[in-house]
């Protein structure tokens, strides 16, 4: 990673590569190959991001990544898998990512193909993905405030983690000055039909000690171009104890009564 981008090695020419790519346009994000072959060249998206690692290099000085080299990621929410890829090459780790996107698990197993990391994607949802404490490491960025239920999603992603695991996550919040337990509905905001709740801060951090996290710590605060009133990205961290806590009550059977 240099500056936030990903570049890959490719032994594809660049005409190959360009081909490629061109299948799979607009793109969204800035990725790099060593053939001098950039998806900032193709059609993109807009808003498109030049620094696409920059999440990941913030909560790289919270979370001790190289203590846990060769440990287990999952990534929520993958988009091209490039946190993933990141992961991967730099820590060793071995990583497990899913979308909702038939075309970006294909993109992702593609890119994570070219450089040979053991990474493996697939289709799922971010609101039953269940694979029991089989991750060091799980990573939700962006995803959370598109769920129906981001609160089932926060609880399996707790199940998901070894004991002693962290959290990265990074979503939208809304925090209204006379009230910190207001959400905001946020369907159809920028006519997206996938938008569905920015939780406020004070909420957010009440649903990760409701499931079991701890040692929540924000990271980074901001307001962003295109976001309502009183609304800004946050990016946290937070740990699963080694020891388990008991759930209230209420939140015990959250995931058997979805997934019956």
């Amino acid at each position: 990673m240099e500056n936030g981008v990903l570049t890959l090695h490719t032994t594809l020419s660049p005409e190959a590569l360009s081909e490629k790519l061109r299948r799979w346009e607009p793109w969204g994000h800035r990725i790099d190959f060593d053939n001098g072959v950039s998806t900032k060249d193709f059609k993109r998206y807009v808003p498109f991001s030049e620094q696409p690692l920059n999440k990941f290099g913030l909560v790289e000085a919270a979370i001790p990544f190289r203590d846990m080299s060769g440990g287990r990621l999952l990534d929520v929410g993958c988009n091209t898998g490039y946190n993933s890829i990141h992961a991967a090459l730099k820590y060793g780790f071995r990583c497990t990512g899913f979308d909702v996107v038939p075309q970006r698990v294909e993109i992702s197993s593609f890119f994570s193909q070219l450089p040979g990391v053991n990474a493996e994607f697939f289709i799922a949802s971010a609101e039953t993905f269940s694979r029991r404490e089989e991750f060091d490491v799980v990573l939700h960025f962006g995803t959370l405030y598109h769920l129906p239920n981001p609160v089932l999603s926060l609880r399996t992603t707790f199940d998901n983690l070894r004991p002693g695991g962290y959290l990265a996550l990074e979503t939208q919040v809304y925090d209204h000055p006379e009230d910190a337990n207001i959400c905001y509905f946020m369907y159809m905001q920028n006519n997206d039909a996938t938008n569905f709740w920015a939780l406020s801060r004070s909420v957010l951090t009440k649903c990760l000690e409701l499931v079991g996290f701890r040692q929540i710590r924000q990271l980074k605060l901001v307001s962003a171009a295109g976001l309502a009133k009183y609304m800004a990205r946050i990016i946290l961290v937070a740990r699963k104890p080694e020891t388990p806590s008991v759930r209230p009550y209420a939140l015990q059977h959250i995931n058997e009564r979805h997934l019956a």
